[in-house]
């Protein structure tokens, strides 16, 4: 069938190369394409990135652990993947035909705008824990390689995007608490992420494959245990065992296939790069860039700045507060699990409090009411943000308001808000504040409930990452107005604020009188 002579010249456009920039070195025009994906990806997710420096800074449990140069350590197990399969021999014919390239890439782009712009607000209150701005990193990263590069090559690498996509927190802190929340819980779910990236570099076979595992789960594990023995710091303990796997396996494989033959596997020279399976880009590098300054201009929720906390030098943190006139303490449990969220040493500390004397400002029987003041603290402050109290009680299925300023004394800020348990047509008021001494810091919050009977129930401290999922899937699918208290009651108000500035005085008060 004869073509027009615009078919032609389309044809001839599609399939040019792009020797006007780079002349004939296919090698410089795929490295032009990764710094121009590396560059948008960090236009389009600055502030995500900065959040994630932050938390590496904090030493949390996201398990993006600095390594000496300031990549995160599932960023360079994903790289180990890619240049494993990217060693390996191809043949594949070039793509003139982009149409399918086009709308796949476009589509998850559109995807990844959305997960930013719409889907990680609706986190905002537990942003640090769920990173959904992560995941439209990833789909981000995965649609600006469909268009730049094919749909087919991409398609190559299928496994290595799946060890990436892990960049995704939430399945890797659930496996991190389960173990015990400990620095060898990381570095052993990080030796798991460096025997899949392994696999995925060295397994041409389903035999080098689990030949590739046993080697790398073996020397990540000896390589944890002797790190954990030498009491190495935590920002080598956790990342060194992984790297260490990953890259020695690698490099076992990769002697072991060359001196047997075969087909090759080994880093291509320079002049043995072949051209690039897309050979003109055009058009599909506009929509990247311009996806990239759009998502530079969305915003991503506060990281450090939820909570004022004040620093008062001689404050005891760390065991019972000091009860205030007025009141009597009831009992007092602590629980030390807390230290699996947010570091050695943390504790939570449950005083039940029953006022000394009722009245009918409070309960029109004038009975004494009894409320609850947990205590929690950590020398990583960023820590009580990752996991905040959501993830301390099981609150998945009840309603809440956006927290109010409270002003207490001693200008400490507080926050108050209420909580619906609609299952048993309870009511709660909680008022809660921050401070540290410098070292420490404290997050204390005070339990109030409209049932006035002895055994009313609070909820009761556990971790609840697990439970929450249900809560954040709904979150997903409905939006968090379904979990939004619109017309908060604040029953007790008065009861709360009054027992706050009676807590922050009875431990300011023995931190003035300890000062010389």
């Amino acid at each position: 069938m004869a073509l027009t002579a615009s078919q032609v010249v389309a044809m001839a456009t599609l399939s040019r190369p792009e020797t006007p920039l780079f002349g004939d070195h296919p090698w410089r025009v795929i490295a032009f394409r990764w710094v121009l994906l590396v560059t948008c990806t960090v236009l389009g997710f600055w502030n995500t990135i900065a959040a994630v420096i932050d938390e590496l800074r904090a030493q949390t449990l996201i398990l993006y652990v600095p390594v000496p140069v300031p990549v995160p350590v599932l960023v360079v197990l994903s790289l180990i993947a890619v240049v494993g399969v990217s060693w390996r021999d191809f043949d594949e014919p070039p793509i003139h035909d982009r149409q399918t390239d086009v709308i796949v890439g476009i589509v998850v782009i559109v995807l990844a705008v959305a997960g930013k712009l719409l889907v990680t607000p609706r986190y905002g209150r537990a942003y640090l824990t769920s990173h959904m701005d992560l995941l439209a990193l990833w789909m981000f990263v995965l649609g600006a390689s469909i268009l730049l590069f094919g749909l087919r090559p991409v398609s190559r690498y299928k496994w290595a995007w799946l060890v990436f996509l892990l960049i995704f927190p939430i399945p890797v802190r659930g496996l991190v608490l389960a173990l015990g929340g400990t620095s060898m819980a990381a570095g052993f779910a990080l030796v798991l992420m460096a025997v899949a990236a392994t696999v995925v570099a060295v397994g041409r076979t389903w035999r080098r494959k689990a030949v590739a595992a046993l080697i790398a789960g073996a020397v990540g594990l000896l390589a944890l245990l002797v790190l954990n023995a030498l009491e190495a710091p935590r920002n080598v303990l956790v990342p060194g065992p992984a790297l260490i796997a990953a890259v020695a396996t690698s490099g076992i494989m990769l002697v072991s296939y060359r001196r047997r033959g075969g087909r090759r596997w080994s880093p291509p020279v320079r002049g043995e790069v072949k051209d690039p399976t897309v050979g003109f880009v055009g058009r599909p590098v506009l929509v990247v860039v311009l996806a990239a300054i759009l998502l530079a201009f969305i915003p991503t929720p506060p990281v450090g700045s939820t909570w004022q906390s004040n620093t008062y030098p001689q404050l005891e943190i760390g065991g019972q507060l000091n009860i205030p006139p007025g009141w009597r303490q009831e009992s007092v449990r602590v629980y030390g699990w807390v230290s699996r969220l947010y570091g050695p040493g943390a504790v939570l500390t449950r005083q039940v409090l029953v006022q000394s004397r009722g009245t009918r400002a409070f309960d029109k029987f004038a009975r004494p009411r009894r409320v609850v003041v947990d205590s929690v603290d950590s020398r990583r402050p960023l820590a009580l943000e990752v996991y905040p109290d959501i993830f301390r009680y099981d609150l998945s299925d009840e309603r809440s308001n956006e927290p109010v300023d409270v002003a207490l004394p001693f200008g400490v800020r507080g926050k108050m808000w209420s909580v619906v348990d609609d299952a048993r047509y309870l009511t709660y008021t909680v008022v809660s504040w921050w401070w540290n001494n410098g070292r420490r810091t404290q997050q204390v919050m005070i339990w109030a409930v409209d049932d006035h009977e002895p055994a009313a129930y609070f909820p009761e401290p556990r971790i609840t990452l697990l439970e929450n999922l249900t809560s954040l899937m709904t979150i997903l699918l409905r939006g968090n107005a379904v979990l939004l208290d619109t017309d908060p009651q604040y029953k007790d108000r008065d009861l709360l604020v009054g027992l706050a500035g009676g807590l922050v005085r009875s431990q300011l008060v023995e931190v003035a009188r300890a000062e010389p």
